[in-house]
């Protein structure tokens, strides 16, 4: 058992609330039978090295399709360079449910395919050596499959139930693009640029990724030309046919001082006008352009601003974030905010292997808790607490993927695990870094370093901790790799302006986690002076904080901004809780706080110590010698802001320290 003797800092608290539910995920995997695993993923593997043998420089799709059925016809060309020492097989996967019409790369028809399942390969008439660019066109038709692919159909047509519109849409996370192009499937391998041309009835539209270039008349059919030049994945390609008609938004970023990024929204044309989902839909989808607004400032430019954003409605579950346009079901703030966030994260940057997948949903997760904590305010607690409970309605389960195996989408997109617990995380980590300028800096740094590329859970780690100098070690072995989470048994006793907290930790799951070492927080509610905020590190699996407060306390709350997962059992106030002889010398009391003209600092120890105080960067802007137990400091000479009070003994070793904040 460990007793603190700590600094009582005076701070203001407002609480507010907040709920959520992961339609990403339900989006994801609704139509996927539970025990369905992607046996081609298996088969390709020992092919692999094939499609190793060569980096995608530029794709274009040029396809027939109808919102009517799953029919493909068409070509898809492929611009590839040879990284091996020379390619003499083109390999790809298609699936079987395609007839390859014919092939020609370099100019020149093959007719050496060979299929294996949905593998493809092409004995090429003569080799391509190493860093020559091969073009590859690859005409077929067919119908796109059922419930055979990775999440179901990577592919697929259906009905709005509420609307009644008809829709033919892709859906291909995480390895379901083979279910309608050919393609190689493999997220290292980002595409430079794409071209997505769809040929389709004139009373449709077609939504995809990058800018609508053209749309080029052909008897009775229309032809939709997208084009985007930046890097993509290939499951971020996308389509989604249907009669839609354009709603357009306008986002001003502070970063874009004479220009806007244009939102595009195809809706049904049966929705668009109807009064109920004006007063509905229509007014969560509004909310993005503030939202794009916001995250712009967060997490740095919207990636895609040279080219758009904005929805395709299709008749899924959730959204599924498709590069610069998003499939969606239906228009809700939460929704939408999650799928914008993965705009940075998943397709800025994208997860490197599919056991990476927290760097997609982790942080989207995490974007629905901080839109809704600045821009929805009053659910931001609410869902913060929703969150925490679902992580603990099981004693166990980690993020990392530990010899799991990753072709299980129910596994990948597993809501309480990838989303709530891979969010909530987050938003400790803002806590743990005690520092929102670093933190989000740290997360701009790591978005800049990989963009338009993949990382890894352990590269954004590495990354993080280099950024912010913080050895982030045992926050992983905890949060990530752990499992479980902390209960806290809380003892409280209040006499002689002295506030005795006693704290003993348990965990859910001990083989994994025996203790979960972390700063907590804790709210005294004083019945004179204002409540305040602590803030205390929990290290050994009973702690005991000592604290001189002025004004009485009359309670006390954990966790009170549920920064950190845990459940409580109390706080109980004990009065046979004392200091039992632990002499409290170095608690110090400063106070006001915040500060407009004076500042005390109080301590029966305080003589011949040395008061320091320093900007939040750590600089040394006051020095002052202690002669009395009662110190005041003129703070009006100092502007605005955040300050750390350092005190220190005679030995200049730190016996105390603090932030307050001046306010003038």
């Amino acid at each position: 058992m460990i007793r603190h003797f700590i600094t009582a800092t005076l701070v203001g608290i407002s609480i507010s609330t907040f709920a959520q539910e992961h339609f990403c995920a339900k989006s994801k995997i609704q139509h996927k039978p539970a025990t369905q695993k992607n046996s081609l993923m298996k088969s390709v593997q020992s092919s692999s090295n094939l499609m190793n043998n060569y980096d995608v420089k530029f794709h274009q799709l040029n396809l027939n399709l109808e919102r009517t059925n799953k029919n493909i016809s068409g070509y898809v060309e492929t611009i590839a360079n040879v990284v091996s020492s020379q390619l003499d097989t083109f390999a790809f996967v298609l699936h079987q449910n395609f007839t390859i019409d014919s092939i020609y790369i370099n100019g020149q028809k093959h007719t050496s395919i060979y299929s294996v399942d949905s593998l493809r390969k092409v004995k090429l008439n003569s080799s391509v050596p190493q860093n020559n660019i091969m073009d590859v066109f690859i005409y077929y038709h067919g119908t796109a499959p059922s419930l055979t692919g990775a999440l179901g159909n990577g592919f697929d047509n259906g009905s709005s139930p509420t609307w009644g519109n008809q829709v033919t849409w892709s859906l291909s996370e995480t390895r379901g693009a083979y279910h309608w192009w050919p393609c190689k499937q493999d997220l290292r391998d980002k595409i430079d640029s794409a071209w997505i041309f769809v040929t389709t009835d004139s009373t449709n539209r077609v939504g995809s990724n990058g800018v609508l270039t053209k749309v080029v008349t052909i008897g009775n059919k229309k032809r939709y030309e997208w084009k985007t030049r930046y890097p993509i994945d290939y499951y971020l390609i996308s389509i989604a046919v249907a009669k839609y008609k354009p709603y357009v938004l306008y986002a001003k970023p502070m970063y874009l001082n004479n220009d806007s990024i244009m939102i595009l929204n195809y809706i049904y044309d049966n929705a668009i006008n109807n009064p109920a989902f004006i007063a509905g839909q229509k007014v969560q989808l509004d909310k993005i352009k503030p939202t794009i607004e916001f995250l712009s400032k967060m997490y740095g430019m919207y990636p895609f601003y040279k080219e758009k954003y904005g929805h395709s409605m299709a008749p899924i579950g959730g959204g599924m974030e498709h590069q610069s346009m998003t499939t969606i079901g239906f228009f809700d703030f939460q929704i939408d905010a999650h799928e914008l966030g993965h705009q940075w994260w998943g397709d800025l940057v994208t997860c490197k292997t599919w056991g990476d997948i927290w760097i997609n949903e982790g942080f989207a997760s995490y974007t629905e808790h901080l839109v809704n904590q600045y821009l929805n305010p009053s659910n931001f607690m609410s869902n913060l607490n929703s969150v925490h409970n679902n992580v603990m309605s099981q004693p166990g389960g980690s993020i990392y993927f530990t010899g799991i195996d990753t072709t299980d989408d129910n596994r990948i997109f597993d809501s309480r695990l990838t989303y709530d617990k891979g969010g909530a995380i987050i938003h400790t980590l803002l806590f743990v870094t005690n520092n929102d300028s670093l933190f989000f800096n740290g997360l701009r740094n790591f978005l800049n370093t990989y963009k338009f590329s993949t990382a890894s859970a352990m590269d954004f780690k590495t990354n993080f901790e280099t950024y912010t100098g913080q050895n982030l070690t045992q926050f992983f072995n905890q949060w990530y790799f752990g499992e479980g989470y902390p209960t806290f048994n809380v003892k409280w006793n209040y006499f002689n302006d002295t506030l005795i907290i006693q704290s003993t930790q348990t965990t859910s799951k001990p083989s994994s986690v025996a203790l979960f070492i972390t700063p907590m927080e804790y709210k005294l509610i004083r019945s004179t002076g204002g409540d305040t905020i602590i803030r205390v590190m929990h290290s050994n699996p009973t702690e005991t904080y000592t604290l001189i407060v002025h004004g009485n306390v009359t309670g006390i709350q954990v966790d009170p901004n549920n920064w950190v997962i845990n459940k409580t059992i109390g706080p109980l106030k004990d009065n046979t809780l004392d200091v039992h002889g632990f002499s409290y010398k170095y608690a110090v009391n400063i106070y006001p706080n915040p500060v407009a003209e004076k500042m005390n600092i109080e301590s029966h120890a305080l003589i011949g110590k040395s008061i320091e105080l320093r900007d939040i960067l750590g600089n040394l802007i006051m020095q002052k010698k202690c002669q009395e137990t009662l110190e005041t400091i003129d703070m009006h000479r100092f502007s605005n802001g955040t300050y750390i009070i350092v005190i220190k003994n005679e030995s200049g070793n730190i016996i105390a320290n603090d932030k307050i904040m001046v306010l003038h």
